[in-house]
């Protein structure tokens, strides 16, 4: 029960704060340092916990960027030589009190070969390790853990992400629409969301070791206005999701039309003599959107080129000499020729 209040409380507190106008990855951050804080305690009650065992962040949490309600993903990484009584008591004491205080948690109990498994049959998992942070416990374990990953799935596979990651993200946008002005937008799963954010940013780091937006401008993927657009883009999503959440009290990434009205008279939007607060909102949402996506489009249209095409050459057909359809794609396929053809150009 003690353990329950204290969560409680530290989480009523973040909330306080928001209120008084903490937000966009301030709010995230304060939030995973305050799990952090309470699971670290949680850790050091078990008697030589950190002796074969860690506490590893994944995902988001991973990331420093936990959402007001979303879940909280952990592993308990673990030697084998551990016996099952103490992994018992590792999860009932680190564990039951974010159940207890109705956080929504997603856990594994894993040695390194284990964990290696689950990422070969689970591409979520293997995305999610990528984020992979280590809370508490064992250095050398986890050590050893990152070692075993980036020789199983990075070194000499980057090509095979790639095509695991644009399959998936095409699988989403037929399952979320294939375009960002949906009327009431899913702003994680959907065109233009965190989904496509983290695809770009997964997919430079496995494929190209780049870190962060900085480090795709620095490679020459972004321009910096370009960076700088997409950097604008995500700290605004990130305001509106930490809103959203307080909003529904739950873990919720999707726009429903009352909330945007309730964010839009938040945020300040007044209603002009021409549209309404919520449209002249919902425009700037659609905005951010639509960055992201064709940001996303690009980048991963590079790397066909750069790296290999992840897809089956299924339509092919010359327009003309230098210029084919690939794919749905109209391509400029003779860039010799432009000198003294530039029409081609104007054509393409």
């Amino acid at each position: 029960m003690k353990h329950k209040q204290e969560i409680q409380a530290s989480r009523e507190t973040l909330q306080v704060l928001w209120e008084e106008g903490l937000s966009g990855l301030k709010l995230l951050e304060q939030h995973s340092a305050t799990i952090d804080s309470f699971l670290a305690d949680r850790f050091a009650e078990l008697s030589g916990g950190d002796q074969g065992l860690a506490l590893v962040a994944l995902g988001g949490y991973g990331r420093r960027e936990l959402f007001p309600f979303s879940d909280i993903d952990l592993m308990l990484l673990h030697s084998p030589r551990l016996k099952g009584v103490v992994l018992e008591k590792a999860v009932e004491t680190i564990l039951y009190p974010l159940w207890d205080a109705g956080l929504e948690v997603g856990y594994g109990v894993r040695t390194v070969s284990q964990s290696i498994k689950d990422c070969k049959r689970d591409f979520h998992l293997q995305v999610a390790m990528l984020d992979a942070r280590r809370i508490t416990g064992s250095a050398e374990l986890f050590d050893d853990l990152q070692g075993a990953y980036k020789k199983k799935f990075i070194e000499g596979r980057r090509r095979e992400f790639l095509r695991n990651m644009s399959a998936g993200r095409e699988s989403r946008m037929a399952r979320f629409g294939g375009h960002s002005f949906q009327l009431e937008p899913d702003i994680k799963e959907g065109r233009g969301g965190f989904r496509d954010i983290q695809a770009i940013l997964w997919t430079a780091r496995a494929v190209f070791g780049l870190r962060g937006w900085q480090g795709l401008e620095e490679a020459g993927i972004f321009r910096p206005e370009e960076r700088l657009a997409l950097e604008e883009s995500f700290n605004s999503l990130v305001m509106i999701r930490n809103r959203l959440h307080y909003l529904s009290g739950r873990k919720n990434d999707q726009l429903f039309f009352e909330h945007q009205e309730e964010i839009a008279r938040a945020r300040g939007y007044k209603d002009s003599k021409s549209i309404l607060a919520v449209e002249i909102f919902m425009q700037e949402v659609y905005g951010y959107l639509e960055t992201v996506a064709v940001a996303a489009d690009l980048f991963f249209e590079h790397l066909d080129e750069v790296v290999g095409s992840t897809r089956k050459v299924r339509d092919t057909r010359v327009l003309e000499e230098g210029l084919e359809v690939i794919n749905g794609r109209i391509q400029l396929t003779g860039s010799e020729l432009l000198p003294a053809k530039p029409r081609l150009l104007m054509k393409l």
